[in-house]
Parts: C-alpha cells; sequence; structure tokens
C-alpha cells in the first residue's frame, strides 16, 4: 500500500509542475499582448508627432521661411535631420513615451 501512495504522491507533483508550467508561458503570452495593446496609443501620438514636425520641415524648406517649430499638447515630442540641400532628404521621427515612429521624405 505504501508504494502506491509514493506514486499517487509523485503522479500530483508531476501534474501540478505541468499546470503551473503552461500557467506562467500563457501569462507571458497574455502580458505580452497587454504591453502591446496599451502602446497603440502612444504608437498614434509618435505618428502625428512625425507628421508634425514633417510639415514644418516641408514649409521651411519648400517656402524658404523659418516658422516656429511645432508645440505639441499631448505630451510629445519630435527629432529632425534636415538634410534637403545635401541628399534631398527630410527624416523625422514622432516620441510618445518609450515609442518612436518615424517619417522619412526624398525628393
Amino acid at each position: 500500500m505504501k508504494k502506491l501512495k509514493g506514486q499517487i504522491f509523485l503522479m500530483s507533483i508531476l501534474i501540478l509542475s505541468v499546470v503551473l508550467t503552461a500557467g506562467i508561458v500563457l501569462m507571458a503570452i497574455f502580458v505580452r499582448d497587454l504591453k502591446q495593446s496599451t502602446e497603440t496609443s502612444a504608437s498614434v501620438k509618435a505618428f502625428y508627432a512625425a507628421d508634425s514636425a514633417m510639415e514644418w520641415q516641408l514649409y521651411n524648406t519648400l517656402s524658404g521661411s523659418t516658422a516656429a517649430s511645432p508645440v505639441m499638447a499631448n505630451g510629445t515630442s519630435f527629432d529632425y535631420k534636415n538634410d534637403y540641400s545635401v541628399t534631398g532628404k527630410i527624416q523625422t521621427i514622432g516620441i510618445a513615451g518609450n515609442v518612436r515612429r518615424g517619417i522619412e521624405a526624398n525628393f
């Protein structure tokens, strides 16, 4: 009788280990998906910040004026690289939290 009790105990531990491992794997997948879904709004904000910066750079480059840089009221920012006169490229990057989205215009 004692051997059967020991085998049932080992089988219980084995089954619980498999269930725990499956739960941890599923949790990791759900956490990754949750992170992606929360970064969607930041991604949209970053894209529109890059778009605003691109419009500003296009206006300044093509009109020859120096308009004031756009002011972002939603907590985003941008970075840009205007190599229009050298390579014919304008690059802008919108930044919202840890998310960055970029736009490039080639002439």
